[in-house]
């Protein structure tokens, strides 16, 4: 396989980036959107918010001096900040000035007839749970509209929460303009920030203002001042309060020793850990954790200044949300078990050590003489592969492969993977191929539990693809990268170790497709015409050579042609809609339509009936559910099918 330029990369990352755009702006397009509560939360220097459980989607929109956490992401501000979280995160909000927090809990659904593609894009990168964090670029607009949001909400008018929907798509035009114009959600971190993720990832380790600076470029001295010009402490003080607030959750939560929690928050010597929590809360670790067991049954309820939680992990506030269909109830029963995890894991280790450190001088009783040798790891080939992501160190021979996306590929190579993507299973094509085969769904436990020891996906979101690395390495690959079926074919066989086979599949499928090529072009006309469309609830959208519903197929396998008058963009890309008054224009003298629709009923429609093609009855109809796979496997079948209907079509008209 070819190396990429730094050029290529850039583009293809580039690319990416405005397609996830330009995908979050078609999908916030076609959901149905309803505003479920709107909050204000008010707070004073000092004051916190923490770990509550976002029971949906929300946008919360800060106005002055703090720091807001989503799980473990952390972003800072000193005027405005707009911050998304999806259903399940843990808010928790810190002030380090006076501020007001605006929480706008929304509801997104896709209709139940909308586009495969657009279920697709759901499943890949979800805007509606994403989170991030931006400072707005008009926020004088964004504050009037929130504010006016909040207004309507709680006022007595009847058409109040009316105005709130127009409002709430004022506000998503805002956001998305400014996405646009910065080319991706994620801006660049402030200084504050990079430090705040930084601390948070590594608090466990030995970190030090000189190594901490020396790793973001910057002097010790600057870069403390700028973050305590931000916050209101000093990167250190910010560390040591962040490592007692998570022993402080443990010792709450948990029956781990004393000397296991000290280590786990990054204190290896216990007197030392002692002493800096003593300092910190006036009472040593132990005093800590009876006093929280003699308070146990008169912990507050409130969600505002829950002194006790860590921001790292915690406990988890209840927002009551009632509504018909969208009401959440939060047990905290998964927190309870990971903790007990936790003090598990934490206890496994301490044992180990002690075996290390004891069983050598002494026999245990019912252990023979001699201890068995430890098994040595097995030593693994890799490989380096680029991706979306960069460059990714891989096995050279996986062995189990996890194909969340890609599967019909990977299989077209001769390699069974373990598991498939939920969606891909469904796939009519692959019937036959997948005996064994599991099917992974959204649980990353899952993934786990199945011990790949590669993965495979298209996923876009940088998220999902760090979650998928701790697991296994991981190749993430947008199928825009693909122009044609030849390149998507020998990458995977680099991926997979299987070039010869690649090679092999690709000789065997061009023989096949020249063949059945060759004998369409022997019964259709030189100049005939051929439209590939979808239609659905009046909607009307056109597939170039690129894409799938059949339009890698027509155009690029069997090289027919397109309506001469369809613009050269309408080609290019997944797909467009176009207005149905365009529709006699664009149709060709075949269409190869994915409609749920039957001939019949098309005849009977005054503008689909009056088309040629349509009044004729060559118009190929499949479902979406046929027409939307496009893997190699797919790809010749459905290719077979549409053959064998064009030739039929044009022995019947001779």
């Amino acid at each position: 396989m070819s190396q990429w330029s730094a050029l290529d990369v850039f583009y293809r990352l580039g690319k990416e980036v405005y397609m996830g755009i330009q995908d979050d702006i078609k999908l916030w397009d076609q959901v149905q959107v309803r505003v479920l509560d709107v909050r204000l939360i008010s707070l004073t220097t000092n004051e916190s918010y923490r770990n509550y459980i976002l029971p949906t989607s929300a946008f919360v929109y800060v106005s002055g001096k703090g720091q807001i956490w989503l799980d473990e992401e952390v972003w800072s501000t000193g005027r405005f900040l707009l911050v998304h979280g999806g259903k399940g995160r843990r808010l928790t909000i810190e002030a380090t000035g006076v501020i007001e927090v605006y929480l706008i809990f929304y509801k997104s659904t896709l209709p139940s007839n909308v586009l495969l593609d657009y279920r697709m894009m759901l499943l890949q990168s979800n805007p509606f749970e994403r989170s991030w964090g931006i400072e707005p670029d008009n926020a004088l607009q964004l504050h009037d509209l929130v504010r006016n949001i909040h207004n309507c909400w709680t006022g007595q008018d009847q058409l109040g929460q009316i105005e709130v929907k127009g409002y709430f798509f004022q506000l998503i035009q805002l956001i998305l303009n400014q996405q646009i114009r910065v080319g991706n959600e994620d801006q660049q971190l402030s200084l504050t920030d990079q430090v705040l993720r930084y601390i948070t990832t590594h608090f466990r380790e030995s970190i030090s203002l000189d190594s901490l600076a020396q790793s973001l470029n910057y002097s010790p001295q600057y870069l403390s001042r700028k973050f305590k010009e931000q916050t209101g402490v000093t990167p250190t003080e910010y560390l040591i309060r962040l490592r007692i607030g998570e022993a402080r959750s443990l010792l709450s939560a948990t029956e781990a020793s004393l000397q296991e929690i000290a280590t786990y928050v990054g204190y290896p010597d216990p007197f030392y850990f002692n002493r800096m929590f003593k300092k910190e809360m006036g009472i040593t670790p132990g005093q800590y954790r009876l006093k929280q067991r003699e308070n146990k049954d008169r912990v507050s309820k409130s969600t505002v200044n829950a002194t006790n939680e860590s921001i790292v992990t915690g406990g988890t506030e209840r927002y009551p949300l009632i509504d018909d269909d969208y009401h959440y109830q939060y047990n905290g029963d998964e927190e309870i078990n990971m903790f007990n995890q936790l003090r598990s894991a934490i206890m496994s280790l301490v044992l180990v050590f002690t075996l290390s450190a004891c069983g050598t001088t002494g026999q245990e009783a019912g252990t023979p003489d001699t201890a068995a040798e430890p098994e040595q790891p097995a030593i693994v080939d890799t490989k380096t592969v680029n991706t979306t992501f960069g460059e990714v160190e891989v096995p050279v021979h996986p062995e189990r492969v996890a194909a969340i996306d890609y599967l019909g590929t990977v299989l077209a190579l001769g390699v069974k993977p373990i598991a498939g993507g939920q969606f891909l299973m469904n796939s009519p094509y692959l019937e036959g191929h997948m005996d064994g085969l599991e099917t992974i769904g959204d649980s990353i436990e899952q993934l786990m539990e199945l011990e790949p020891d590669l993965i495979i996906t298209l996923n876009p979101d940088k998220t999902a693809f760090e979650k998928y690395s701790k697991i296994a390495p991981t190749v993430s690959i947008a199928s825009i990268t693909f122009p044609t079926l030849k390149e998507e074919v020998d990458y995977f066989g680099e991926v997979l170790g299987k070039q010869a086979e690649a090679k092999q599949w690709l000789a065997e499928f061009d023989q096949e497709i020249a063949k059945i090529k060759q004998e369409v072009h022997d019964v259709v006309p030189a100049n005939t015409t051929f439209s590939v469309m979808q239609e659905y609830d009046r909607q009307v959208f056109i597939f170039g050579n690129q894409s799938g519903r059949g339009g890698r197929n027509i155009y690029e396998l069997l090289g027919l042609q397109a309506p001469a008058v369809v613009p050269a963009e309408l080609m290019q890309g997944a797909y467009h809609e176009f207005s149905i008054e365009l529709l006699s224009k664009y149709a060709g003298d075949y269409i190869i339509l994915t409609s749920e629709s039957q001939l019949k009923d098309l005849q009977a429609d005054p503008v689909w009936g009056s088309l040629p093609a349509v009044k004729n009855g060559r118009v190929y109809i499949w479902t979406e559910e046929q027409s939307w796979f496009r893997d190699p496997i797919a790809l010749l079948k459905q290719t077979q099918d549409l053959a064998e209907w064009i030739i039929k079509m044009n022995k019947q008209t001779q």
